[in-house]
């Protein structure tokens, strides 16, 4: 998954607990990843930083303005999301909030799937078969 580059040091350390997707349709990873998958850990633009375990995924669809701010208000103190990342998802229909655990550090790519040393503008990949319960950027 892509984050923006200000949320690896929080996700390494454990305060950012939850990755939160929310969108106006149903792309990955809704319904596309589920607990025990591996989820690489890749700032935008750069090399895949770190890998974690899902714990929990929680999705939601059919939401409307007043979901989305109980939403923030629910999940918030874990996706450490700023009133602006929340101001850009008001319009969201499906939301996939997914709580990582067994965070680690990646300092080399030879323990990367191939698949992710190819760029690519999607913020989530699901890998090929061969990666069973894998999912990435």
């Amino acid at each position: 998954m892509i984050v923006h580059q200000q949320y690896i040091g929080p996700i390494l350390s454990g305060h950012k607990l939850v990755e939160a997707r929310l969108g106006s349709d149903r792309r990955a990873p809704y319904n596309k990843v589920e607990p025990g998958d591996i989820v690489y850990i890749k700032p935008t633009s750069q090399r895949v930083a770190a890998k974690a375990i899902v714990h929990r995924v929680d999705q939601y669809e059919g939401l409307d303005h007043n979901d989305i701010d109980r939403l923030k208000d629910l999940y918030n103190d874990r996706v450490l999301g700023d009133d602006t990342f929340w101001d850009a998802k008001a319009d969201a229909n499906y939301a996939t909030f997914i709580t990582l655990e067994k965070v680690q550090l990646l300092n080399d790519e030879q323990f990367v799937p191939k698949e992710l040393l190819v760029p690519s503008r999607n913020a989530w990949r699901v890998l090929s078969q061969d990666h069973q319960q894998t999912r990435a950027a």
